[in-house]
């Protein structure tokens, strides 16, 4: 049995804050006023492998590839655990470069007029191609003069229009490449290869919340290929996932730390996630609840 959730900390939010009551003594904590935050997936196994991981987003591409490592961290063979490994290594990094693509890309003011000069002139050399030739060598024979007729009469407003619309163009180009590799990735372990290799896996039992990366038919999908068995909680029953104890507690301890930095941050998180989940006790009371 395994239970999986997503969670985010940041040393500004309330999670991340420790109160005092003002009669006691040493109540001061030093904090560092840096922006610190991060983002992990953990899976919590009283009976298995546990893995906590940390992802720069939080979206249905990253639930399949983390349903993956949890079922990597609980397979019995050492050989297939790193040939699975070595598959997602490569998805890791066809990921990166969409992410970084997007990320990287800064829509200067000079950049988006230049953009909308040519997008006009496009549009009237379309116009011409109508009447013939001749119409378009003369555009083309002054297209230097033209362009910057074009050029000095674009608005600030035109400009401000397109930057909005190419943000959201490249969003949904984002986008679309990560479905595109979620389902490339699905189309590799739906392989007779990897059916072979899960079929003599005991399935995993886990159990998460209704989240919309949760309940994506991509991430479902994956999951039976993995031999996952997805368990829904009933809605706004969060509580009773035994890991929300888990992000309670560490949350806790990481309130009256100083964090000096996200590298620190990340290996006192990981520190704490190893020392809770080396016992059952997270998850006594559902197992003695919905189970016993």
């Amino acid at each position: 049995m395994v239970f999986l959730d997503q969670t985010g900390y940041q040393n500004r939010c309330n999670s991340g804050k420790q109160w005092y009551k003002p009669e006691l003594a040493n109540n001061d904590i030093t904090r560092n006023p840096d922006w610190l935050k991060i983002n992990a997936f953990g899976s919590y196994s009283p009976n298995g492998s546990s893995i906590l991981q940390f992802r720069y987003t939080s979206k249905t591409l990253d639930m399949m590839t983390f349903l993956c490592e949890t079922r990597r961290v609980n397979i019995n063979n050492e050989k297939i655990a790193y040939e699975l490994q070595l598959l997602l290594n490569k998805y890791y990094h066809m990921q990166k470069q969409i992410i970084d693509k997007h990320e990287n890309t800064t829509y200067y003011k000079l950049e988006i007029k230049d953009y909308l000069a040519k997008k006009k002139i496009d549009k009237v050399r379309k116009e011409l191609n109508k009447f013939g030739n001749e119409f378009i060598f003369l555009l083309d024979d002054n297209y230097s003069l033209i362009y910057d007729l074009v050029w000095s009469n674009i608005t600030n407003k035109e400009i401000s229009d397109a930057r909005i619309l190419k943000k959201v163009h490249d969003k949904e180009d984002r986008n679309q490449g990560e479905i595109r590799l979620a389902k490339d990735l699905i189309g590799e372990l739906k392989g007779k290869y990897w059916f072979e290799k899960f079929s003599h896996e005991k399935e995993i039992i886990l159990i998460l919340d209704n989240a919309t990366i949760h309940q994506a038919v991509l991430t479902k999908t994956i999951a039976n290929h993995l031999k996952i068995n997805l368990i829904f909680l009933p809605k706004y029953a969060s509580d009773l996932n035994s890991i929300e104890r888990l992000w309670y507690a560490i949350k806790h301890e990481l309130s009256t730390e100083y964090i000096e930095d996200v590298d620190y941050l990340k290996e006192k998180f990981q520190v704490y996630f190893k020392e809770y989940t080396q016992t059952d006790s997270l998850s006594k009371e559902f197992i003695q609840k919905f189970i016993i």
